[in-house]
């Protein structure tokens, strides 16, 4: 999913979450996952993440964020 910008909703909060990391500000934990919530691919992308222990941040259409973190 794209938006006007050509960037998808996950690559603008990953971007906002670098330019917060450089400031030490980042609520998402290190070696996070950003991943489009609506893609029909995200089950796998989930998965993936999680088996290198990775947290995962979930980005929706509306840029709104859950974050799920490996157990």
């Amino acid at each position: 999913m794209t938006t006007s910008s050509g960037k998808s909703p996950a690559a603008r909060v990953m971007d906002e979450a670098i330019e917060l990391a450089i400031e030490e500000r980042s609520p998402y934990p290190e070696k996070s996952a950003f991943i489009d919530a609506d893609e029909p691919s995200v089950g796998a992308e989930i998965r993936r993440a999680t088996d290198e222990g990775r947290a995962v941040v979930l980005v929706a259409a509306d840029g709104s964020t859950r974050t799920l973190r490996p157990s």
